[in-house]
């Protein structure tokens, strides 16, 4: 089913560009200014920054994490967090003779509540002290396994100043 939303969004994209401005980007007189054979040059889409995925929008969300870390001044905690393959949620849920591997939504899944649930402890109930702000990013693994990268911003009395308050 979201293969085929996304395929209807694509395909409101493709023929609305004249809605969405594309004619502003100069992909064609950029490719004649720099003597690329016209013929290995395809139709241009223009993918808007709403198109979640698009390289406009990645680009929207690094400079929102940007501004963040500009304004706070520094990031104070870098964590990474990996999906696991044998958490006790996922060994569970598995039928006789079959791996996590052959249930990618169940691992997407549990990975999602554990990741809600150290955004809480963290946030929320403050385990490193009073946060300011959070950004994080979810990857994906070559092993198709997910993997989240959060940057934390704590309170000016609450930042890790000594290698004692990290013990």
């Amino acid at each position: 089913m979201w293969a085929a939303t996304d395929q209807n969004c694509l395909n409101y994209l493709r023929y609305h560009q004249s809605e969405i401005r594309a004619t502003l980007y100069q992909g064609l007189a950029d490719a004649i200014d720099n003597n690329i054979d016209l013929h290995d040059v395809g139709q241009c889409l223009i993918l808007p920054s709403s198109y979640t995925g698009g390289p406009r929008y990645m680009k929207q969300c690094l400079q929102d994490a940007l501004a963040l870390a500009r304004f706070h001044r520094k990031i104070d905690l870098f964590i990474t967090v990996t999906c696991n393959l044998n958490w006790p949620e996922i060994t569970r849920e598995l039928l006789l003779g079959q791996t996590a591997a052959d249930h990618p939504n169940l691992c997407a899944r549990v990975f999602n509540m554990k990741k809600q649930a150290i955004i809480e402890d963290i946030y929320k109930r403050g385990i490193f002290g009073r946060t300011v702000a959070y950004v994080y990013t979810i990857e994906f693994q070559k092993r198709g396994l997910p993997h989240m990268h959060i940057l934390i911003f704590l309170q000016p009395e609450d930042k890790i100043q000594t290698p004692k308050q990290v013990d």
